[in-house]
C-alpha cells in the first residue's frame, strides 16, 4: 500500500525520537516538527519539506502542551485548511474538558501519554483514522460522481505524461471546444471525459452517455435527437440525449462506430447548433458540450471512407491522447495498484496492508492489454482470495499463469538461440591464431555428422556437396556412412 505520512508534533527531543522511530517501525513515513508555530506555517502557506506537502500527511500526532503555541490553538487555526486530515492529541494531562474541547476543535482522539499501553493505543487509534480517512474519501468520491462531479484529482497517477494530459485538460474545461479524446480500451477515457466536466462551469448539470456502438438501428435517430410522434389521442415526446443533456455536456462513445446517416445529422447539429426532432416540425436548439471518444483511429477510418472527414474536423478540434498503462510507468501502476487495493480491502471487509515486492515486479512486467480497467479487475480479485495482511503473486493466478506462458516461449526462443549458437564454428583455435579454411570446413562437416547420426547422404544435401567430397574432407574413403 503507499505509505501513509504521519506528521508528529512535540516540543521535546525524547519524545519527537521515540515516536518517530515507533512510527517507522510501524511501516508508516513520517515527519517531525518541534513547535505549534512550525505546524501553522506549514499548512497556512502550504509549505514542502523533505518531500512532503501539507496535502500528503494523513494523520498528526499533535502535543497539547507546547510553549509557544498551544495544541488547541493550532486546531483552530488550521480547521478550515486541514481538509481530511486526521488529528490524534497527545498530553500528559487527565483533564476530560480538555479532552471534549480537543474533540470539538476537530480531532479524532485523545491520548494521555503515560497511560498503560499506550503505544497499542496509538497503533489503534492511528489505524483507526486512516480507515476513517479512507473511508471518507470513497463516501466523497461516490458523492461527487452520482452528482456527476468527478474532477481531475480523481484521476490517479502523478507520471509526467498523465499529469500532462491532466495539464491539457484544464485548459480546455471552461471552454466550449470540441474535444476528442483518444486512447486505447480501459485507459480512463470516460473518466477524463467526467474530470473534464465536472471541472467546469457545467458541472452539476447533466453528463450524458451515448454508446454509438448500442444505439438500435430501428429507432437510432429517436434515441439521440427525440421524436414528436403524433398518435390519435395525441403527441408524444420522445426528448431525446441531446435535449437531455442540456446545459450539460454530451459524451459520444466509441464515436467511430456511429452509423453514417447519423454522423449527417450530427454533423449538422454541430454546425448549426439545432436539429429537429423524428416528426417533428420545427427545429430545436440545445446548448450542449461535446466530448467524445474512440476505440479505433478516426483518421484511419476517414481515409476507410468509414467516418465523415467533416465530422472527423469537428469532432477532433481538440485532441487529448490518454497513454497506454504501460507508457505510463512503474510509479503509476504502483500507485493505481495501491488505491485500488485500498479502497476493495474496505468494501471487502480486508485488513490488506501491503502489496509484496513480487507482486510490484509481476504488475510492473505485465502486458496490461487492457490497461487500468485490467489492472483494477485484477487487484479486486487478488484482494477476495486474499486472507493475510498482504498481497502476494499467488493471489494473482490469472496473471501467473499469462507471465508463465510468455515465459515459457521466452525459454524456448532462448533454447532455440542457444543451439543455433552451438552450431557456430569459431574460426579461432584456443591460441587466438586463426584457423585454416580445411579445418574449419573439416568442423562443420564433423559438426553436422553428429547433428544428423552420421546420416551422410543429409549432410551432404544440407552442404549440396557430394558424397564423396565429405568422405575425402574426413579422410574416411573406404567407410560405409
Amino acid at each position: 500500500m503507499a505509505k501513509h505520512t504521519i506528521l508528529i508534533v512535540d516540543d521535546e527531543p525524547t519524545q519527537r525520537k521515540v515516536l518517530s522511530k515507533f512510527i517507522e517501525d510501524l511501516g508508516y513515513g513520517y515527519l517531525v516538527m518541534s513547535s505549534g508555530m512550525e505546524v501553522v506555517d506549514f499548512f497556512m502557506n502550504k509549505k514542502v519539506i523533505k518531500g512532503v506537502s501539507c496535502h500528503d500527511v494523513d494523520v498528526m500526532l499533535l502535543d497539547l502542551s507546547m510553549p509557544d503555541l498551544d495544541g488547541l490553538t493550532v486546531l483552530k487555526q488550521i480547521d478550515h485548511i486541514k481538509g481530511d486530515l486526521q488529528v490524534i492529541v497527545l498530553t500528559a494531562n487527565k483533564d476530560v474538558t480538555l479532552a471534549v474541547t480537543a474533540i470539538n476543535y476537530g480531532a479524532i482522539d485523545y491520548i494521555v501519554k503515560g497511560e498503560r499501553d499506550i503505544f497499542a493505543r496509538v497503533t489503534a487509534s492511528i489505524n483507526n483514522a486512516i480507515d476513517k480517512k479512507n473511508l471518507k474519501y470513497q463516501v466523497s468520491h461516490l458523492a461527487r460522481k452520482s452528482k456527476d462531479q468527478v474532477v481531475f484529482s480523481d484521476i490517479i497517477g502523478q507520471s509526467e505524461m498523465i499529469s500532462n494530459v491532466i495539464k491539457l485538460a484544464k485548459k480546455v474545461a471552461n471552454s466550449t471546444i470540441p474535444v476528442l479524446i483518444e486512447a486505447a480500451g480501459g485507459a480512463g477515457k470516460e473518466l477524463l471525459a467526467r474530470s473534464i466536466h465536472g471541472s467546469s462551469s457545467r458541472s452539476g448539470k447533466p453528463f450524458i452517455v451515448v454508446e454509438c456502438d448500442s444505439l438500435k438501428s430501428g429507432s437510432a435517430e429517436e434515441e439521440l435527437f427525440g421524436s414528436e410522434k403524433a398518435l390519435s389521442d395525441g403527441v408524444v415526446k420522445n426528448i431525446g440525449k441531446l435535449r437531455e443533456a442540456n446545459n450539460g455536456t454530451i459524451y459520444f462513445k466509441r464515436i467511430d462506430l456511429l452509423k453514417s446517416d447519423l454522423q449527417t445529422k450530427l454533423l449538422r447539429f454541430m454546425q448549426e447548433g439545432e436539429f429537429t426532432p423524428v416528426q417533428g416540425k420545427f427545429p430545436v436548439r440545445v446548448d450542449v458540450r461535446v466530448i467524445s471518444s474512440a476505440i479505433n483511429n478516426l483518421q484511419k477510418a476517414v481515409l476507410a471512407k468509414k467516418f465523415r472527414e467533416d465530422l472527423f474536423y469537428r469532432i477532433a478540434t481538440f485532441p487529448i491522447t490518454i497513454p497506454s498503462l504501460k507508457e505510463r510507468g512503474e510509479e503509476d501502476i504502483k500507485l493505481l495498484a495501491e488505491t485500488f487495493c485500498r479502497d476493495f480491502s474496505v468494501n471487502e471487509n480486508k485488513k490488506i496492508k501491503a502489496i509484496g515486492q513480487d507482486v510490484l515486479y509481476l504488475l510492473y512486467n505485465y502486458d496490461w492489454e487492457d490497461n487500468i480497467r485490467q489492472l483494477k479487475n485484477s487487484i479486486f480479485r487478488s484482494v477476495v482470495l486474499c486472507d493475510s495482511d498482504t498481497l502476494k503473486s499467488e493471489h494473482f493466478p490469472q496473471l501467473l499463469n499469462k507471465e508463465n506462458n510468455s515465459l515459457t516461449k521466452a525459454k524456448s526462443v532462448i533454447k532455440k538461440n542457444s543451439d543455433i549458437n552451438s552450431e557456430l564454428i569459431d574460426i579461432f583455435d584456443d591460441e587466438g591464431k586463426c584457423k585454416t579454411i580445411e579445418v574449419i570446413e573439416e568442423e562443420i562437416i564433423r559438426r553436422l555428422v553428429d547433428i544428423y547420426s552420421g546420416n551422410l547422404s543429409e549432410v551432404a544435401k544440407k552442404l549440396d556437396i557430394g558424397r564423396s567430397t565429405i568422405y575425402r574432407k574426413l579422410k574416411i574413403l573406404n567407410e560405409e556412412a
